[in-house]
This record gives structure tokens, sequence and C-alpha cells, in this order.
């Protein structure tokens, strides 16, 4: 299983948007490596459209994903673990983003992600980033 795609990454990608992230993902793909989602990062991307076309292309898209299980208390609780411990460091990082980072973690997937707040957080919980 390829890296765990955060949100930001699949705006851009399907945007059409060259970064370094959307060449990684890129890459996942050409070489058969399906890149992994999460429940929270699927709502996060489908809910940003508006047009019904859109929204079944973005559907269709997303199905060539791996997807992870819906995280359970215990992940809830070391993503609050991990806002805590960014939070002692100067760094308040959104709840979304937390959890998001835990669940690469508890996954054993690096994380591939374009959001500043994920990308400083990362290296706390000692999640890899792809």
């Amino acid at each position: 299983m390829g890296p765990l795609v955060d949100t930001s990454v699949l705006i851009e990608y399907f945007a059409g948007r060259h970064s370094r992230a959307a060449d990684v993902l890129d890459e996942c793909f050409e070489n058969g490596i399906p890149p992994a989602t999460a429940p929270v990062i699927v709502q996060e991307f489908l809910q940003g459209f508006s047009r019904d076309a859109d929204l079944d292309t973005a559907q269709l898209y997303l199905s060539q994903f791996e997807r992870l299980v819906p995280p359970d208390y215990g992940t809830h609780q070391r993503a609050a673990s991990l806002h805590r411990a960014a939070r002692r460091k100067g760094d308040t990082i959104p709840t979304v983003d937390a959890l998001i980072v835990e669940m690469a973690r508890a996954s054993g997937l690096p994380l591939l992600t374009s959001d500043a707040h994920q990308r400083r957080l990362a290296p706390i919980a000692g999640v890899d980033l792809a």
C-alpha cells in the first residue's frame, strides 16, 4: 500500500496543479501501488464539490485508493496526545490534522501532504513524509 494521501494533495491533484506531492501520487498510480485514504479525508475532499458531475468523477477517482478503517477511540485519544505535544511546543494543530497524522502513524504508512500543520506534526509523531 502507498502513502496515506491527505485532502490537501487530493485537491491539488484533482485540480491538475503540479506539485511534488502530486508527482508522488502519480508515481503510485504508475507503479500500481494504491495510495491510501481515510474516512475523514474522503469527507473533507468530497464536501468541497458543488457540481454533481465533478463529485461523481471524484468518487470514481477515490475508488482507486485503499481505504483505512475508521479510527477508534484509542486513535482519537492518541491524536489528542499529539495535539497536546505540539501545543506544548507552541504549535496549535487543528483537530482533524492531528487525527490524520495519527492515522498514518497507526497504520504504519508515510503521509503524503501539502498541509503545513501536518508537516510540522509528523516528526513529533514519528511519521515519515512521502
